[in-house]
């Protein structure tokens, strides 16, 4: 749905950039000659670095932006909306300085209303600052910190001119509770539902206006449902007025992760008798609790929440992704059976969370911190960035919980009392009043867990025994696993951390220890929900190599552990435009072995028989084995999180060599037990005789088919074979926006071949660019490559190339 504002323009100021990696005496002057710089499109990265990388660029940049503004405009306010900048910003306008903001996950605004030049050139530069910082959150020194933040103006910018008499910016107005449009609901049901809109106006005329706001409620396909008509309100000159309408909803169509309905507020503020600001704002319908005795209920029904986390990164380009790269993301984790997204360890792109509440995946939105929380600035910093998150994201149904802990941040760590952190929890619950905030935060480190309040606590951690006590500490709530399945088996060397072509056996064993992990989860009684660690794999400023626990490797393909969480969605919820309903997966290569194979199916239905070149080997029904204790751990490297910064993560040179490898497995996964408090068991068979050529399985629910898959014996390698990922999104023809192409070595029956290693040469023709390396190695047969368009549409022919292979291209567009 397109919705046209006549009364405000909102101008995309992502592209021609001019840009340089160092520090430029001067460069803030108007004129200024910046002829010899880079020109870039945002969101954009500072450096391209490479796919294993801890000690990314940290250092100062310059981002300069030259624009006309018409002279029709006069009169009108004008501001620069930046979405994020890593981490400090400085900000001229005309060589006027104008701004200095700390926090790089976070909004600000710049009012340039003032000193625009509407005869000629306009300039706004940016001197950026991403260097360790003490006081601007995350606080801790990137070596030390276990994940990447990277630089730039990484996310998007905008120009935004409106009327004198607007609705306020939420962030930028500063007011608890206020500014902007907030959105609330009461009396929620299924027959009707009560939407509550605050509206912030603020009148910067040098006269008097008399005001109201019309309010509109439209449906997902733009139609009217109901509006309402404030009183006309008398506005004096540099003053502001708060507009409170209710409007009833009758048989609303309610937000709900397995059917995510959208409404649109249209916003119309009316100042004598003429319209002077238009605002759209996105929003669903729901209500949400959280109780031990019921666990979640949304909308009055109770739902298990089944997540995992995710950083914003990408190969190469950092965090500088675009709106449609976070989308690709999000829809990817849907697919895989999730309903549920933490957002570790900040608040992400605004574009990820539109597509949360487009797809329906439910979210915690973290402030930013990782191990860290220094009295003065530091924790100022801290305070303010929980209001500027919640102001920012308070109207989304997709954010069901605001974490304001700082993630880890125990109290052997300087100012990290119960004090501070129960302020936090009373600075969220004034942001949003109401019964509809639910903070939540970390229990283990927190002297008086109790005192500190948080409403959705995170549950504790016991090494001994993998478990997660709750009810010692805190007996009425529920807890919240926002953490599991990595860590526990073994620190840096985990054996959860496998990549993608790590083999079969590493690979299930991976996958065992997020069933044995997600199955002890649903039989604690405390437990609201979990994530797991992590979606997908990233970058971490504490170590030289990718943390490779993700379901999704950082190319973004699939490993096991994606299939098993995938068989946990429900069969019968079907998405529009997302991959759903019932499915089976076999987690089996079917190469050459010489004992007979224990086969892992992953599948939602409710029998599965297998086959082996046609032929039937057995119909199973899902496991059903006893839980028994995980085993034997082999933990090579340990994190101490007790250790000072300088003394931690002393492995960081690559040094230290994993104990466990595929020839040394303590644990023997899949025997068909720790899984009866899954949704969906896995489908064990054992002593399959190995012969070369199809393993196929056909899945069935109430005896009739449903779905069906198979693997191949890999033959010798024969060519190459396209792909290229868009994931619902086409290539955008803006210079910033990018897919994944992926090269996969092929045999003759068109079988990816997971041995395969060869290096792939791509060619690229048509409006679009290789970022990062080229050529690359293959990884368990596929190769891939970031593949950024150009400013301008057009066709885009792929080529790759590789000695011994029979070379392939492929076609598409940008649009």
């Amino acid at each position: 749905m397109t919705l046209k504002n006549r009364s405000r323009q909102t101008i995309n100021f992502n592209r021609n950039w001019k840009f340089i990696r160092e520090d430029i005496i001067g460069a803030e002057r108007k004129q200024f000659s910046d002829e010899g710089w880079d020109t870039v499109c945002l969101p954009h990265t500072p450096a391209i670095e490479s796919v294993h990388v801890d000690l990314h660029f940290q250092g100062i940049c310059w981002y300069r932006k030259h624009f006309t503004v018409h002279e029709e405009d006069t009169g009108k306010k004008i501001v620069v909306e930046f979405e994020a900048a890593m981490q400090h910003a400085n900000v001229w306008v005309n060589g006027t300085y104008k701004l200095n903001h700390k926090g790089g996950f976070l909004p600000f605004t710049v009012d340039i209303t003032d000193d625009v030049d509407f005869d000629g050139p306009n300039v706004v530069a940016v001197r950026l600052d991403n260097r360790n910082s003490g006081t601007i959150p995350p606080g801790k020194p990137l070596e030390s910190l276990d994940f990447s933040y990277f630089g730039g103006l990484y996310r998007n910018v905008r120009l935004h001119i409106t009327e004198k008499l607007h609705v306020t910016d939420a962030v930028c107005a500063g007011k608890a509770a206020g500014g902007g449009t907030f959105v609330r609901y009461a009396d929620v049901s299924q027959d009707s539902a009560m939407v509550e809109v605050q509206t912030h106006v603020l009148n910067e005329h040098n006269a008097v206006k008399t005001v109201k706001v019309v309010t509109t409620l439209l449906d997902q396909e733009g139609r009217h449902v109901v509006s309402a008509e404030s009183s006309s309100e008398t506005v004096y000159a540099g003053e502001e007025q708060t507009f409170g309408q209710a409007l009833k909803v009758t048989k609303p169509r309610l937000w709900h992760p397995d059917s995510p309905y959208l409404y649109t507020l249209h916003t119309k503020t009316i100042g004598d008798g003429h319209t002077e600001d238009e605002v759209y704002t996105r929003i669903g319908i729901r209500t949400i609790a959280f109780s031990k005795a019921t666990g979640f209920a949304i909308n009055g029904e109770r739902l298990v929440i089944r997540g995992t986390n995710r950083h914003q990164q990408f190969p190469y380009i950092g965090n500088a992704a675009s709106n449609n790269a976070h989308y690709r993301d999000a829809r990817k984790l849907k697919e895989a059976g999730f309903n549920f997204v933490r957002l570790g360890h900040y608040p992400q792109a605004p574009a990820f969370l539109d597509a949360c509440d487009e797809l329906g995946l439910m979210v915690v939105e973290p402030v930013p911190g990782w191990q860290y929380c220094e009295e003065g600035e530091f924790q100022d910093l801290v305070r303010q960035n929980i209001r500027d998150m919640i102001r920012r994201d308070r109207n989304r149904p997709s954010v069901i919980m605001w974490e304001v802990s700082l993630n880890e941040t125990y109290h052997r760590r300087k100012g990290a009392t119960d004090e501070f952190f129960h302020e936090c929890h009373l600075i969220a619950h004034e942001e949003y009043p109401g019964d509809q905030m639910f903070t939540s935060g970390d229990t283990i480190g927190r002297t008086n867990p109790s005192y500190v309040n948080f409403d959705v606590p995170y549950t504790l951690w016991n090494d001994e025994n993998l478990t997660r006590p709750l009810e010692e500490v805190l007996p009425d709530k529920g807890g919240f696993d926002r953490e599991y399945g990595d860590y526990e088996f073994g620190g840096h060397e985990s054996t959860s951390r496998v990549s993608r072509g790590a083999g079969e056996q590493k690979l299930l064993l991976q996958a065992w220890n997020y069933q044995w992990s997600l199955n002890r989860n649903r039989g604690n009684r405390w437990s609201l929900g979990d994530a797991s660690w992590v979606g997908i794999d990233h970058n971490r400023g504490c170590y030289p190599r990718l943390s490779e626990c993700g379901a999704l490797d950082t190319f973004r393909l699939p490993k096991y552990v994606y299939y098993f969480y995938q068989s946990q969605r429900k069969p019968e919820i079907v998405h529009e435009h997302v991959d759903s309903g019932p499915m089976v997966f076999i987690a089996n290569e079917w190469s050459e072995r010489t004992s007979p194979a224990k086969v892992v199916v992953y599948s939602n239905c409710e029998e599965v028989e297998l086959f082996v070149n046609g032929v039937s080997v057995g119909v199973q029904l899902p496991d059903q084995g006893p839980d028994t204790e995980y085993g034997e751990r082999i933990t090579g490297y340990e994190v101490d999180y007790w250790l000072t910064d300088e003394e931690q993560h002393k492995g960081k040179d690559g040094s230290v060599q994993g104990k466990t490898d595929a020839g040394d497995m303590k644990v023997f996964p899949h025997d068909g037990g720790n899984c009866r408090n899954l949704a969906h068991a896995p489908f064990t068979f054992t002593g399959v005789t190995y012969v070369p050529g199809e393993l196929s399985a056909i899945a069935r629910i109430g005896g009739k088919e449903a779905v069906q898959c198979a693997v191949r014996t890999p033959l010798e390698p024969k060519d190459l074979s396209i792909r290229i990922d868009k994931s619902g999104k086409e290539l955008a023809a803006d210079g910033a926006d990018f897919v994944f192409v992926y090269a996969e070595i092929k045999d003759a029956n068109g079988t990816v071949v997971p041995s395969e290693g060869n290096e792939v040469l791509f060619d690229i023709e048509g409006p679009a660019v290789i970022v990062g390396a080229n050529p690359v190695r293959a990884e368990a047969g596929i190769v891939t490559v970031l593949l950024q368009s150009r400013e301008t549409p057009g066709e885009i022919v792929v080529k790759a190339y590789s000695t011994g292979l029979k070379p392939t291209a492929a076609k598409f567009e940008s649009k």
